[in-house]
């Protein structure tokens, strides 16, 4: 038996496969469902089961005789729905009583209580996609064994369960069976959809988080050299011994000092007001704390170079 508990259970899903020891892609057959198995070793090991999304294509034309076309308990959605479910924290249990976060009840007392749904889908597409009780059921099962999440539908099509957090201690002989066995209920119980024509509205928030942590990145890693260039000999200390690094306002850190001082008091109060603006979905309270993050280091940076052209080109 192996001592590592990682290597432990990736091995008990080898000998399910029968693969050689060293695979790590692994193709297994559960109750009839095609699922894969990858281990992604490394010094953030992770291990992934996979199984594409049961899915049709949308008929080919609308109208009242369209709806026979359907398989049976398929409906229509905009692709990919995206949902994902994690264990419910304290946070989000927070977030949803204060009004920052919308999330999704789905009635099933057990699986709203311990499962957080995540998606862009609207509603009546959540509830459709998570109707089935073996389905939820399945979800839980996994997440209980230590599944950082499960996603339906991702953007490659599938239905996904990832593994970060492997046990310190062994596992049982049985835990890689109860896993698969708990995401073949997930994948044969998810109801078949239909790809929808339409399209989803832009996420204007997540554009503008994103614009806001690229910009913080340019600032940082292009704006360090580029201040210490503009600065000239202010911070040649070797070369000109007059120079002062905090003592005159032409220092060569002056600029840095006083955009701290001025910048991050702004900084906190614009960045409480941008968080707070952040409500109404899901993931709300989780984007609410990195625009929190981006517009404080933002405003800093900002308030840094203003200075710097302030007093070096008098």
């Amino acid at each position: 038996m192996d001592d590592n508990p990682e290597s432990e259970l990736v091995q008990q899903f080898r000998t399910l496969a029968g693969v050689p020891q060293g695979t790590n892609e692994i193709n297994l057959s559960v109750y009839g469902c095609m699922l894969r198995v990858k281990y992604s070793p490394g010094s953030v090991s992770s291990l992934t089961l996979s199984a594409p999304y049961p899915s049709r294509m949308a008929p080919l034309a609308l109208g009242p005789q369209a709806a026979y076309r359907h398989p049976a308990g398929a409906f229509v959605a905009v692709r990919p729905m995206g949902i994902k479910l994690r264990r419910e924290t304290n946070e989000d249990r927070t977030a949803r009583s204060r009004g920052v976060a919308c999330e999704i009840q789905t009635g099933d007392a057990l699986f709203d209580d311990e499962v957080y749904i995540d998606s862009p889908s609207d509603a009546p597409i959540v509830l459709r996609a998570l109707a089935s009780p073996e389905l939820r059921g399945g979800v839980r099962a996994l997440l209980a064994e230590g599944a950082e999440y499960v996603l339906l539908d991702s953007k490659d099509g599938e239905i996904s369960a990832l593994l970060l957090h492997f046990r310190r201690t062994p596992p049982p002989a049985n835990l890689a069976r109860r896993m698969l066995e708990a995401f073949a209920a997930v994948v044969l119980n998810a109801p078949c959809v239909i790809a929808s024509s339409e399209r989803r509205p832009a996420d204007v928030e997540r554009a503008l988080l994103a614009s806001g942590a690229i910009a913080c990145g340019i600032l940082l890693f292009l704006g360090v050299p580029a201040y210490f260039v503009a600065a000239g000999e202010r911070c040649d200390f070797e070369s000109n011994p007059d120079a002062s690094v905090l003592l005159s306002m032409d220092g060569c850190f002056t600029p840095f000092s006083l955009g701290l001082v001025a910048g991050l008091p702004a900084g906190l109060v614009l960045a409480a007001v941008v968080s707070r603006r952040l409500r109404g979905r899901s993931n709300s309270h989780e984007r609410a704390s990195s625009a929190y993050a981006v517009t404080l280091v933002l405003s800093v940076q900002l308030a840094v170079w203003l200075f710097a052209g302030l007093l070096w080109l008098r």
